[in-house]
């Protein structure tokens, strides 16, 4: 697929080309004539028989480009992925397939926190294929200092090599284990000296107000 930019004074533009003898149908009459949530605006011209899908991208940054200067956080994953979500929900309600969203980095814009797609008819690769490649870029490009992140990441990825998954119950499940309170893994505490002081403190931090009732029943019946 090969890819141009056209830039002038007032506009930016992605072109991809398309495929020779393409016909004009519903799915470019969608796009020309409306504005769909997630979904860059979109005119495909024709050279020479060939298509041209020109995406305005003015005042829009692609993922690949943002994630060259820093990397991803988990907050940026799920913003992405419930950008995904949204943009599927938004193309159904047009007829428009799902599968026909690029979802390679290059392709992806951004702009003040809002993510844009390309939507591309030529595409022959299911959606699902698509996301778990993006996976293995979130797994390349998240921050490891962000212990959510890393988690988040790998877990989408792992997640999506299942033939039938479910994004949104991936993301569900997440959210769920986020707000789940962690045991504390003694084991790991006992191994480490420095954390046997902390182990002792939690004890008597338990039993503490058990011995003050026990001391103030004591003094009552002297």
């Amino acid at each position: 697929m090969k890819t141009y930019y056209k830039n002038n004074l007032k506009e930016a533009y992605l072109i991809l080309e398309g495929e020779s003898g393409e016909a004009e149908d519903y799915q470019l009459a969608m796009l020309r004539e409306n504005d769909i949530l997630g979904i860059l605006k979109t005119r495909v011209r024709y050279v020479d028989g060939k298509s041209h899908y020109h995406y305005e991208i003015s005042g829009k940054t692609s993922l690949k480009a943002v994630h060259e200067i820093s990397k991803l956080e988990c907050e940026d994953i799920r913003k992405l992925t419930g950008a995904i979500l949204e943009a599927v929900k938004e193309l159904q309600k047009y007829m428009l397939s799902e599968n026909c969203i690029l979802l390679e980095p290059e392709y992806i814009f951004c702009e003040k926190g809002n993510y844009f797609f390309c939507y591309y008819p030529p595409c022959k690769e299911e959606l699902k294929a698509n996301f778990h490649k993006l996976t293995e870029y979130f797994v390349r490009e998240v921050d490891y200092k962000d212990e959510e992140g890393v988690r988040l990441a790998y877990m989408l990825h792992k997640s999506t090599m299942e033939e039938h998954y479910s994004l949104e119950q991936i993301l569900e499940e997440f959210e769920r284990e986020e707000t789940e309170e962690a045991p504390i893994d003694y084991v790991e505490k006992m191994e480490n000296p420095d954390l046997e002081e902390v182990l002792i403190a939690e004890k008597i931090e338990m039993w503490e107000p058990v011995r003050r009732f026990l001391e103030r029943r004591k003094k009552t019946c002297q």
